[in-house]
């Protein structure tokens, strides 16, 4: 039985942050593990992939059905007598409500072809509503509507559930607010924006993605719903090394090797790697990911013309700028930063690079005084991928505070501790359960978060923050539900031994990456599910995806620039010292 190892600061600015430019070219996912807790590890017998099971297939199954876990250790997989397999069934999308920040589209789209999003995008303009007046004050609404034209500005119906992106700003004076999409099922949709500063406002309507190349992506994901990333364990044998390849599914594997099963039903996670000969599956190694090996060539012929890496293309439309005039205070009567509040659909904007929440009376920081006042004698938990390490990395800093990896562990990956003791602050981190695209960390490092969650007895000075997406966008939506069901029961045990632990949820934050395994769009339909599992409970949403997507100062990245960063931290701060 394997049993888990238990395991410059530069002024705040309180009016403006300074920027730093960075671009994110390219999907670079670098991110941490974690450990199973007290599971059971066995061989067992891969059945073999029917290569007969169709797309078709799958899409016969019922919307309601899910991949359930095994309820025990003790499940077997051995070969069938014909050498075939049915795959388990997997739902790589769900409905959602239609309007929402960016719509989830899912109505197939009528048969007219799209050769590329850039010609299509060309096809796109928007306008104000025709009912919209042209005097502007701070707190109105407007309302632009955006479909396809000929050359002779008629409108054309082509798709429906495109993926558009929508924005209000004032570059000069770093000033931005996100808009909301309504898809109305007939190729056309509305962008509606609230008016929050005054001054010269851009409108700004974007296409990420149209209908087919959304079409593109969920069949990649019905065919290959695991083995378009490779994983492996190492483990050290002498001087030597040995390798064997680690999945969700050991069907991907194809072949009748022995299996160590290292799945952990009650932390909603599953994974299995092929038994190296002569080594135990007790037997300690390192996890990792394998940059580009074994990955599958999932495109058809034409089609990357319509899926390649994320693209924003600009959809011409007049007003482009709009003027605001003075209006309501918009800050005016906020609320108390508690957990539980709702988050409506436009809860904040920047202005001079600050954000101001329209959820609650967020705080800003003037000084690294107010910060450790704020923060003594609190103990801050932060689970999962690289997008809340640097939570953890932005308090280190402006707590001018010394980091330490525990035994065996690296900075990639944790667990990490830092502490100030003479404010008796204790910051840690560690990273999610598998899959997580890695480098080389020692597996007794790696833990699912609900078991991690398990072990903290809490109390009124824990903070327990966490977040978990990107290593996991090139696999079916329903795995991704399971895993975060279990991480909700976890918050809930906590909740009932110490209801006075704050539990902070951070959400998905927007990115530029390669479509077919992550991406933006994957990304918002996972963040999708997450506020729908966490909906109604005592708990706070710090939402860096509408954080990330209302600057327009700063090219998207999967790790967004240090001033986004301070931005987020001093909103969770709100809730840990509010005004």
């Amino acid at each position: 039985m394997a049993k888990t190892q238990k395991v410059s600061t530069g002024s705040v600015r309180c009016f403006f942050l300074v920027v730093v430019s960075a671009a994110a070219l390219g999907y670079l996912l670098l991110y941490s593990v974690q450990e199973p807790s007290q599971i059971s590890i066995k061989e067992v017998v891969p059945k073999i992939r029917n290569e007969q099971a169709t797309s078709s297939h799958l899409n016969q199954v019922s919307k309601s059905t899910k991949y359930s876990l095994t309820q025990n250790n003790e499940q077997k997989l051995v070969s069938s007598t014909n050498g075939t397999h049915n795959p388990k069934t997997f739902l790589s999308s769900k409905p959602t409500n239609q309007s929402t920040t960016t719509p989830i589209p899912l109505t197939k789209t009528p048969n007219k072809s799209v050769l590329t999003a850039t010609a299509y995008a060309k096809q796109l303009q928007f306008s104000l509503e025709s009912n919209s007046h042209v005097d502007f004050s701070v707190g109105d609404t407007i309302r632009v509507v955006f479909s396809a034209k000929d050359q002779q500005n008629n409108a054309i119906i082509t798709n429906i559930g495109d993926y558009f992106r929508a924005s209000i700003s004032t570059l000069q004076n770093k000033s931005g607010a996100v808009g909301i999409i309504t898809d109305h099922q007939n190729g056309t949709y509305t962008a509606t924006f609230r008016l929050l500063w005054e001054g010269q406002v851009k409108i700004k309507v974007q296409l990420v993605l149209p209908r087919q190349a959304i079409d593109v992506i969920e069949r990649t994901i019905r065919e290959h719903p695991f083995d378009k990333v490779t994983f492996r364990r190492r483990y050290l044998v002498g001087r030597v090394s040995v390798d064997t390849r680690c999945n969700i599914d050991p069907v991907v594997f194809n072949g009748t090797r022995p299996v160590c099963d290292y799945s952990d039903p009650h932390a909603g996670g599953r994974w299995y790697c092929e038994k190296a000969a002569n080594i135990s599956c007790e037997e300690p190694g390192y996890h990792s990911y394998i940059l580009g090996g074994g990955a599958k060539n999932v495109l058809r012929p034409g089609e990357e013309k319509l899926v390649g890496r994320t693209q924003r293309l600009d959809i011409s439309g007049s007003p482009s700028t709009i003027t605001v005039a003075n209006g309501l205070d918009i800050l005016a009567e906020r609320k108390r930063c508690l957990p539980g509040l709702v988050t409506p659909q436009i809860n904040g904007f920047y202005q001079q690079g600050v954000w101001n929440s329209l959820v609650c009376h967020n705080r800003h920081f003037c000084n690294q005084l107010e910060w450790r006042s704020c923060l003594r004698g609190k103990n801050l938990h932060f689970f999962g991928d690289s997008t809340i390490r640097q939570w953890y990395e932005q308090f280190v800093k402006i707590l001018e505070i010394n980091d330490t990896m525990l035994p065996e562990a690296t900075h990639q990956t944790g667990p990490l501790f830092a502490e100030d003791p003479v404010n008796n602050i204790t910051l840690r981190y560690r990273t999610h359960g598998p899959p997580i695209r890695t480098g080389p960390t020692r597996n007794t490092n790696i833990k699912y978060i609900a078991n991690a969650i398990d072990e903290i007895k809490g109390g009124p000075d824990d903070v327990v923050g966490l977040t978990i997406w990107s290593h996991l966008t090139a696999n079916p939506v329903e795995l991704y539900r399971e895993r975060l069901e279990a991480i909700r029961a976890a918050i809930q045990r906590l909740q009932q031994r110490s209801p006075r632990t704050m539990v902070v949820i951070k959400s998905a934050n927007t990115f530029i990456g390669g479509e077919v395994n992550g991406g933006d769009w994957l990304a918002y339909r996972f963040d999708q599910v997450m506020r729908e599992l966490f909906e109604g409970m005592d708990v706070v949403l710090v939402d860096a995806w509408e954080m990330t997507s209302a600057q327009q100062w700063h090219k998207d990245a999967i790790h967004p620039t240090s001033d986004i960063i301070v931005q987020e931290v001093e909103f969770l701060c709100s809730f840990i010292c509010p005004l």
